[in-house]
């Protein structure tokens, strides 16, 4: 009996062993897939997800980050509205990485390990930009008790309008960059201002495109039917808006903008508007108490399609709401944060275009928390409070992308049009002679095959990424024999979908070894 007892509780021990999650198994893919973009040795986050020892030494704090849900950081209620590029945490993926950490946080074999995405840090969309813009070098004077923020313009040079396609905001300093806001001064007349450390930018100019950790450059969408962007004007200037969060006093920063025009002629251009449609410059906070504010635009003129928003508000903001309501009384829902957090900001682009119809009226639900127990209060004891541009005043703005509205736009899919277009600068073919690696046709139309000879029997991994870490496909994984192998990929994503043309990343682990390279799908 004894002995029998002794067999079920090893036998159970060894179940529960095989149940529990590896990095290598299960893990890896989960962080490549919803944390890398951020948690890459030159990203923005303090620590890099790519490696297992990294992830093991943090895996207490990535538990409890998760579980508490402020990892990854999305903070858009996406049971109101959908969103291209959303950062959840599916229950399988939120389980596996708390059920990893909580379990030891196990290697399981390494050759088992999906390939890692592959990061530039200096650029995400490929090739050489149309315009660059770069800020003269700026030393933070953040303090530890006031950030600093800070407006430069800098002169486009531009001798003739051009349309944008793209933009890339790339910060100089990625550590001390806690957001960087584009504006289109088409007059040049406002100011640089880096003396007072409270410049909020400007209030009328347009506002292109921004950055935030994390963020994917600003791709506005085009296809077969049209192609959609912004128009920088002849002698304009772009104003470069950015905060520098407080203790980051001598830490020097040189942020840079790439611009990427369509060329001329564009075949049905359509110009994309940005603005804070929504915006409230009248209330009052007083101190100790919870405040609602509402902003309203009544009556829209004429059909428009929404792309994206972007809520804004200071450190008492608590929660955001933005929505529409068409001539019978329907909602269009655009954005709602349930729990503001003013560290993480966003430009929320829709999963589908949203038709707002004329006569419709734009609708926006503040709650602004100036109290004790608002632990991001600026004064203690609280004081009232008023709109204004210091981090210590408030505001309620919500930017919209917005353009003309065409029959259909409504089923107009951004996640296939917010693509990284074509660009030809790469080589045809790619080498690699370690392991004879060969890549061909590249660029590729239809197929493109990648091949490579193996010493030993070995577990193969190769999977797509495109160029910001997101995994496209999961071409292979499992094990090949001694000898020349090919693995051909078909230019298609893991749903069976047709990928945009672009360019990609292909990253692939033989033996343990990583091997990767650019290929571009025409």
């Amino acid at each position: 009996m004894k002995q029998l007892l002794l067999s079920f509780i090893f036998a159970f021990a060894s179940l529960a062993a095989i149940s529990q999650p590896t990095w290598s198994e299960e893990a890896a893919a989960v962080f490549y897939d919803k944390c890398a973009k951020c948690h890459y040795p030159d990203g923005v986050a303090p620590f890099s997800i790519l490696e297992y020892e990294t992830a093991y030494d943090y895996r207490g704090l990535i538990q409890s980050y998760v579980e508490a849900d402020i990892m990854p950081p999305w903070f858009a209620d996406s049971s109101f509205q959908h969103y291209f590029d959303e950062r959840i945490l599916s229950e399988y993926e939120r389980n596996t990485i708390i059920d990893w950490a909580n379990g030891g946080g196990l290697e399981g074999d390494p050759d088992l390990a999906p390939p890692p995405p592959v990061f530039d840090a200096d650029q995400i969309l490929p090739g050489a930009p149309d315009l660059v813009v770069e800020m003269p070098m700026y030393m933070s004077k953040a303090t530890e008790s006031f950030d600093d923020y800070v407006c430069i313009s800098i002169p486009t040079g531009l001798t003739g309008d051009r349309k944008v396609k793209s933009i890339e905001i790339i910060p100089g300093n990625p550590s001390i960059v806690h957001h960087c806001l584009i504006y289109a001064d088409d007059n040049s007349d406002y100011p640089t201002d880096t003396i007072g450390g409270n410049c909020g930018g400007p209030s009328v100019e347009p506002l292109m495109a921004g950055y935030t950790p994390g963020a994917r450059p600003t791709i506005f969408p085009g296809g077969d039917d049209f192609n959609a962007g912004m128009i920088l004007t002849e002698g304009s200037s772009v104003v470069l808006a950015l905060h520098y969060p407080h203790g980051s006093y001598g830490e020097y920063d040189q942020t840079k903008v790439h611009f990427y025009f369509y060329d001329e002629p564009v075949d049905n251009f359509r110009e994309i508007l940005a603005g804070a449609f929504l915006q409230n410059w009248e209330f009052d906070l007083p101190a100790d108490e919870i405040t609602q504010v509402n902003a309203a635009y009544d009556d829209v003129a004429f059909d428009i399609t929404v792309l994206s928003s972007f809520p804004h508000m200071h450190l008492l903001g608590k929660s955001i709401e933005a929505y529409a309501l068409d001539p019978i009384g329907d909602t269009i829902p655009f954005v709602r944060i349930p729990k503001w957090d003013f560290d993480w900001q966003d430009f929320y682009w829709f999963q589908y275009m949203q038709k707002m119809p004329a006569g419709s009226d734009l609708r926006g639900h503040a709650v602004f928390d100036n109290t004790s127990g608002n632990p991001h209060n600026p004064e203690e004891p609280p004081v009232d409070v008023g709109p204004g541009f210091n981090t210590t005043d408030e505001m309620f703005l919500v930017y919209f992308h917005i353009m003309g509205y065409e029959e259909g736009d409504e089923f107009v899919n951004l996640d296939s049009l917010n693509t990284i277009y074509l660009e030809d600068l790469y080589t045809k073919e790619e080498v690699l002679a370690e392991k004879n690696i060969t890549v061909y046709p590249n660029p590729f139309d239809e197929t493109i095959a990648i091949e490579y000879n193996l010493s030993e029997n070995s577990f193969v991994s190769l999977f797509i990424y495109d160029l910001s870490g997101k995994v496209v496909r999961k071409l292979y994984r499992g094990e090949q024999e001694k000898g020349a192998q090919s693995l051909v990929w078909d230019g298609k994503s893991d749903s069976g979908a047709e990928v945009s043309s672009g360019a990609y990343n292909y990253s692939m682990l033989i033996e343990g070894l990583h091997y990767s390279g650019r290929i571009i799908k025409e």
